[in-house]
């Protein structure tokens, strides 16, 4: 198996409002008990952070910038973004859609391929994304309680080399002090793998663990379009093959910068990225609150995504021959999937393909324990 593994109540320094008014108004149920031991599956997307457990699914933007004072309806924006605000060793952090929200363009941080240097910079982003999706999967808990927490991840294929690293950020004790939660997470165990193998576990194991005899394909192709990866495993009856994987620096911002870029000429302003993804996803966008048809400008936009897509499909597989089934998943896939289904007819989409990544990973965390 290609994998990696490793064996308050106190109120924020920074706050906007107070701590106990936010949770007493929005009578956040304990989703933990102290002391108790849940296993998650994180898929920190340089898009999307998106984080699963036995009943709960946690997904929110990966971007976040230093807080800053509101003047005007805290309490009421902090309702509207519970567990955005974080608290850490840096400083007070607006995350996700808060900060989407709130923050301007130009004091938004986002993880955008490798870093200068992957242990001092990117997995400090990806341990406070971590943070915060583990405050969100235990709100309502405080005074430092201690949960144990069992995590499989993953990371680009290409990247790959940097799980080491990755690992090392995430075990141990980590306090989490947000808006909704204070605690301790004892990160007990990681694991780490190519990020579509998740997608490949979500189909090949089942909810418990179990094997899906189900799925009865030899070698089983994954594509994963992300934010700004591409990223194709390649599974041969349970072996990874290297040779057939790989990722390409590309993904859906290629798309949202030329709509961005094209909506800032027409209209002579910078748009935010709420709007543009939501032109990018629906082909409209709403000028002085009349619909105006954008989808010839997107169908462009999507053009080089695609042909990025497809040229890393035909370097690793050529023409699919040897390739039983390709799952197509990640923020992307609908956007290509016309595409690479025209050219592997064995492709196909998986339901929920966002989250397919991290249901896989929860999925192969479940298949360790009862192996052990």
């Amino acid at each position: 198996m290609p994998i990696s593994r490793t064996t308050p109540r106190g109120l924020l320094a920074f706050q906007l409002i107070p701590m106990e008014t936010i949770v007493s108004k929005r009578k956040i149920a304990q989703n933990s008990l102290p002391g108790s031991s849940i296993t998650v599956g994180l898929d920190i997307g340089y898009g999307v952070t998106k984080a699963v457990t036995t009943d709960q699914i946690v997904t929110f933007p990966s971007v976040m910038g230093h807080a800053r004072e509101l003047k005007f309806a805290q309490e009421d924006i902090a309702e509207r973004h519970p567990g955005d605000q974080i608290m850490d060793d840096e400083g007070a952090w607006f995350v996700g859609d808060l900060a989407l929200a709130q923050l301007p363009p130009g004091e938004l941080l986002r993880l955008r391929g490798r870093t200068a240097n992957e242990a001092t910079m990117g997995n400090a982003f990806r341990l406070r994304l971590a943070k915060v999706a583990i405050g969100k999967l235990v709100a309502g808990m405080w005074n430092r309680d201690i949960v144990h927490i069992r995590l499989a991840s993953g990371l680009p294929v290409d990247h790959m080399r940097d799980a080491a690293e990755l690992k090392a950020a995430l075990v141990g004790q980590h306090i989490i002090r947000t808006d909704t939660a204070e605690l301790v997470a004892n990160i007990s165990e990681v694991m780490v793998m190519p990020q579509g193998y998740g997608s490949i576990y979500a189909m090949s194991l089942s909810e418990g663990g179990e094997i899906n005899r189900q799925h009865t394909y030899r070698r089983t192709g994954v594509c994963d379009v992300g934010t700004y990866t591409v990223d194709l495993a390649l599974d041969d009856e349970g072996e990874y093959v290297d040779a057939e994987s790989g990722s390409v620096e590309s993904g859906v911002y290629t798309a949202q910068e030329r709509i961005a870029a094209v909506l800032e000429r027409d209209y002579r302003q910078k748009m935010p990225f709420k709007i543009v993804e939501e032109v990018l996803r629906t082909g409209v966008f709403r000028a002085n609150g009349q619909p105006v048809d954008y989808s010839v400008i997107v169908e462009e936009a999507l053009a080089p995504l695609r042909s990025a897509t497809l040229s890393l499909l035909g370097e690793k597989w050529h023409g699919g021959a040897t390739v039983d089934v390709i799952y197509l998943s990640g923020g992307g896939a609908e956007l290509v999937y016309d595409d690479v289904q025209a050219a592997y007819p064995q492709t196909q989409l998986l339901p929920e393909a966002q989250l397919a990544n991290a249901r896989g990973y929860l999925h192969y965390a479940r298949f360790v324990a009862r192996q052990g």
